[in-house]
Formats: C-alpha cells, structure tokens, sequence
C-alpha cells in the first residue's frame, strides 16, 4: 500500500500570503487618511510667523499683514498701493504731453511738494466755455488714464485772465474758473481715479505773480489755464498755486 504524500509546507504558505499584502495595504490606506486629515488642520501660529517672515524678507513693498485677523489669508495679502515719486511722475507725463498734438504746449514742473501739471485753457476750451473742444477731449481723456492709478493726493485749480467775461453762462471769472476746473477733475475721475479730487476757482487772483518782463499778452494767455496739483506722500496738503 502506497503512503498518501504530505502537502508540501511552502504551498500552505502560499495559500495565506495574500493577507501580508492586504494588510500592508490597509496601513498605507490609514497612513494616507491620517495625513490629509493632519493637512486639513492649519497651525494658525505656525502660519502667522512663516507669512510674515516671507512677506519681510522677501517682498517688503508688496504685501500688507493683517495681523489682527489670520483666518483670511488672502486679505492679508494684498498689495499695498503707494504714492508714486514726484520726479519719475514728471519724466512719465512729460513723455506722453510733448507727443501730444493738443496738449505739447503744457508744461509739467517739478515744485516743493507738488508736481504742476499746467493746462493752456486756450488748448482744451472753447472760448468763454468749460466744454472741452472737440479736439482735446480725446487728449484729456489720456492724460486722466494716466493718473488713474496713482496714489497721490490731487488738487485741480483754474484761473482766468483780469478781462471780464462776456459769456452769459458764467458772469464772472471766478466762476469760469472754478467749473473749468470742475469739468478738468470730473474727466479724471471718470478715467478711474479713486480719491477725492479737490477743485479751486481763483479766477485772475494769481495774475500779479506772472513775470512782469513777459508781454502782456502773453501773461493773458499764461493766465488762462488750468493747474494739476500732484502731491507727495509726505505733503501736507496744503493748497497753492502751481508758482507760475
């Protein structure tokens, strides 16, 4: 009688190796969910410091901490708009003006605390008139978009020469001055500068601080005009007249 063989022991081994392989898989399965879960929980601390020493040392102009409210990241990264520099303001604008057909004869000058953007009002205005020709429209309408996104605090102030008005919609100089000047920040606003814009009329108050040796006649065409007031950062602000 033959003896029945024995299943060999390596073959019995076999049968059962699946279950090493299905429990490596369950740990590498509960590795995994431990992880996301350990990611989907944000170290508010932790966060905080590692933003702000980024935000120091790396980009020092452009972002904008918020330290008082850490659960909205993306406010606390916003960008910082700033004032921009008088003189690089002033290569800019005289850039664009002298390769403007209208507006060439404008004179862009660099003061105390201010840049004087000074606009002929013969140049951009009928006669007597606070409409802007047809003409200049277009021109003033660039030089708003060039303003749009400065920071810096603007003034808009606009003068006549002595002769009396003979229009019939503004009585007097004074009033001719101020809604030119009007018409000059409501056309920069309307560009997309967001501040406040403040407006003067001084009429022909300021026509004694002309030079005395120009001709008269070309003090009456100096005096009819309209002035830019852009200020530094650091300025307090206080209206003048561009110094003419």
């Amino acid at each position: 009688m033959i003896a029945q063989q024995k299943e060999p022991p390596q073959q019995k081994a076999g049968e059962e190796s699946w279950l090493i392989i299905f429990a490596d898989l369950l740990s590498l399965l509960l590795t995994f969910f431990v992880l996301m879960f350990s990611m989907s929980s944000v170290q508010v601390s932790q966060w905080e410091a590692a933003v702000k020493s980024l935000s120091e040392n790396l980009n020092r102009s452009q972002a904008q901490i918020q330290q008082e409210d850490w659960h909205n990241i993306e406010a606390a990264l916003v960008p910082e708009k700033e004032a921009l520099s008088l003189p690089y303001l002033k290569r800019i604008l005289e850039d664009k003006l002298q390769y403007d057909p209208i507006l060439r004869r404008s004179s862009v000058r660099l003061l105390d605390d201010r840049l004087a953007i000074t606009l002929p009002a013969d140049l951009i205005f009928e006669k007597g008139q606070s409409e802007f020709s047809r003409d200049a429209y277009k021109s003033m309408r660039e030089l708003g978009a060039s303003l749009q996104s400065i920071e810096n605090k603007i003034t808009v102030v606009g003068h006549t020469d002595p002769e009396p008005t003979s229009g019939r919609f503004y009585p007097t100089n004074w009033e001719l001055s101020l809604v030119r000047a009007l018409s000059v920040a409501r056309l920069i606003k309307q560009a997309g500068y967001t501040r406040h814009i403040e407006i003067f009329g001084d009429g022909p108050s300021r026509f004694d601080e002309l030079d005395k040796s120009i001709p008269l006649n070309e003090r009456y065409i100096l005096a009819r005009r309209v002035d830019i007031l852009i200020y530094r950062e650091d300025s307090d602000q206080t209206r003048t007249g561009s110094g003419q």
